[in-house]
């Protein structure tokens, strides 16, 4: 039974971490959204916007214990967990929330490393209960997730079918909501501290998605100024909020951005932009905008590090697949599917019309060095002018050569690898 007195503790620890000058960033954070005591939730949980608290598991510990748990649900929404990285839960559900675990947990703990007014729950020999390891310090949460399916992996080669059971189960159970006694979807996983909303946070219109990544940004940064008047936090603050203010960059969208900004034909008429030749008369009228593109050189790295397949795909087929999908929205007229490694090792030519089987024609072949500056010397010698190209390559090149046209450089690389010449984007 939930009490008054319980919900008096629970607000009493809330506005005592939102009034506190070590997680004073966080506190517009900590009013979006709805808090919700009930026993049908196991341990603790969030959707990104809303968090669930079970009394009975949050205060079985003192109000420290009770104040690290909040900041956890907290931080999950200020860093938009359960939104950029529903692509990772796709792959491994269970190993995607140890890893934005782990790195909670490690700010949290550098937040307050004296337990002033916060302290990470332990059992009863000391050792905490849930994620934590040093190692981690510093690291993203992909670098962390890395490294988690890399250990699953060395595990599964010692003990055959424990990574996959593993995986399955736990996956499942994580990826069911909200538990509502039911006897499965949420709980401890005996490693994590807390629960994920995953599907609550998927179930969300894009409308309420984008809504809520903008009250988000403004929330943290309503923070940092809080912080400011207060004379803490700044770009020392173990809570890294400028971190969590830099813009997710979305590949896809950048190369559709990319692609689109290249269109020469001008073929419909658009109320978006209203002609200024006429608004000066007072008239006004629609502009022209371009739909299809002439000519579009798609020139793939295949020195093999594009071809490394993992959890089924590889990033040379992850990028042609949005490829297609421009071609066909934009009509190219003409797509140029140029392999190469050392050299130019195939040309293939696909019109708006042949494009839609391409997968069933296209035969990659290379294996040889990575040298991308023999593009534009093989375009010079066959004439080929196109209206933009797009490389897709790992990045580890010595020569980058001179272009004549917009060239995008898709780099599937952990390392920041920017190309001295063209637009860079980076594919996960």
């Amino acid at each position: 039974m939930i009490t008054d007195k319980v919900v008096r503790r629970f607000t009493r620890v809330r506005i005592q971490l939102m009034q506190h000058k070590k997680f004073i960033e966080l506190g517009p954070v900590m009013m979006m959204g709805k808090r919700t005591l009930s026993t049908a939730v196991r341990t603790a949980c969030t959707d990104g916007r809303d968090e669930w608290y079970n009394p009975d598991f949050v205060f079985q510990w003192s109000d420290k214990e009770a104040g690290f748990i909040i900041m956890h649900e907290n931080f999950h929404k200020g860093g938009r967990h359960l939104d950029i990285y529903q692509v990772l839960h796709r792959i491994n559900p269970l190993v995607t929330n140890l890893a934005c675990d782990h790195w909670i947990n490690l700010r949290l703990v550098d937040a307050d490393p004296n337990n002033e007014i916060i302290a990470m729950p332990r059992y009863a020999d000391g050792k905490p209960i849930g994620c934590l390891n040093t190692k981690y310090r510093g690291w993203s949460i992909k670098q962390i997730f890395d490294d988690l399916i890399a250990k699953a992996k060395e595990s599964e080669d010692e003990e055959e079918g424990e990574g996959e059971g593993e995986g399955e189960g736990e996956g499942e159970g994580e990826g069911k909501g909200k538990d509502k006694g039911k006897g499965k979807g949420k709980g401890n996983t005996g490693a994590g501290l807390d629960d994920h909303d995953w599907e609550g946070a998927k179930g969300m219109t894009e409308e309420e998605k984008r809504e809520l990544k903008q009250d988000i940004e403004q929330a943290l940064r309503d923070g940092q100024l809080a912080a400011k008047r207060a004379g803490v936090g700044g770009g020392n603050s173990p809570l890294g909020i400028d971190e969590l203010l830099k813009p997710q960059v979305d590949w896809k969208k950048e190369l559709a951005d990319f692609v689109r900004s290249t269109c020469k034909k001008k073929e419909e008429s658009t109320w978006r932009r209203l002609s200024r030749r006429y608004l000066a008369n007072g008239i006004v009228m629609p502009t022209l905008a371009g739909k299809s593109i002439k000519e579009l050189v798609v020139a793939p790295d295949v020195s093999g590090s594009m071809f490394c397949e993992k959890d089924g795909s590889t990033p040379f087929k992850v990028c042609m697949s949005e490829i297609e999908g421009l071609a066909k929205q934009l009509q190219v007229d003409k797509l140029h599917l140029i392999y190469w490694d050392g050299w130019v090792t195939r040309h293939e030519e696909y019109t708006a019309t042949t494009m839609g089987d391409w997968r069933g024609k296209t035969k990659p072949s290379g294996g040889g060095g990575t040298d991308p500056s023999c593009l534009p010397v093989y375009l010079k010698e066959k004439g080929i002018k196109p209206d933009a190209t797009i490389v897709l390559t790992d990045g580890e090149v010595n020569r980058w050569g001179t272009w004549s046209c917009p060239v995008l450089w898709c780099i599937c690389n952990t390392n920041a690898i920017t190309a001295p010449v063209g637009k860079t984007i980076r594919v996960d």
